[in-house]
């Protein structure tokens, strides 16, 4: 059976970071990702961000979007938003607090890392400790409702999207272990974590968007299954 859909995370793996700031991602790779949609080849793209920094010109390329740890999906002109019931209490106890927040996304709200003390104190004092899920994400922590991530949100666009064949997967951080666990093709481009290339099926020899447009070729050319 072949790969029909390819699930790729946003940062650090269709993009790099160019002098150590700002989130760019190679005019080969942008070749790459139009030449798989003209080839018939689903691509999602999952980042557990806000999405803000990925840009137009990307998304327009993708099938499929699913951001903000997989709980706001872009399909078309269509807008799906995921959360549980409780979830509007705990954004407005945290929004409320003393933390202040790097981003405020639809569900999400995200942190720097040194405030995860705090944080947790705050979740534990007005008992919502057990309905959240803090995803570290390089040197941000992004609150989710518990349960919620990119391994769900693969199914969920599996289901959008009607697959039937095989899905492949490309991650780097830790927060694209349970992506790749839920795919059938799991892939980590060089720079991922040892956590990812641990039970990855083929890690690429370069990283970023250079693993991206790899996997690419080697899928329309019938020789990654």
């Amino acid at each position: 059976m072949k790969i029909e859909l390819l699930a790729l995370d946003y940062h650090g793996t269709i993009s790099n970071k160019k002098n150590g700031k700002i989130w760019i991602v190679e005019a080969e790779v942008v070749e790459a990702l139009i030449k798989a949609r003209k080839n018939g080849l689903k691509l999602a793209i999952l980042t557990s961000g806000t999405g803000k920094t990925v840009p137009q010109e990307i998304r327009n390329i993708a099938n499929i979007l699913a951001f903000e740890n997989g709980s706001v999906f872009y399909y078309g002109s269509k807008v799906f938003i995921e959360k549980p019931h409780y979830w509007d209490i705990v954004r407005e106890t945290l929004l409320k607090s003393h933390l202040k927040p790097k981003a405020v996304g639809r569900v999400i709200i995200v942190y720097g890392v040194k405030v995860l003390g705090e944080l947790e104190e705050i979740l534990h004092t007005h008992g919502l400790f057990d309905y959240v899920k803090i995803v570290k994400n390089i040197n941000r922590l992004v609150i989710t409702p518990k349960g919620y991530g990119k391994d769900r949100a693969l199914r969920i666009i599996k289901k959008i999207l009607g697959i039937k064949g095989k899905v492949a997967a490309i991650g780097d951080g830790e927060n694209d272990y349970y992506l790749l666990k839920e795919a059938d093709v799991k892939i980590a481009p060089s720079n991922a974590v040892e956590k990812v290339k641990e039970i990855a099926d083929y890690i690429c020899n370069e990283p970023n968007g250079k693993c991206v447009k790899e996997v690419i070729e080697k899928v329309l050319e019938d020789k990654l299954t």
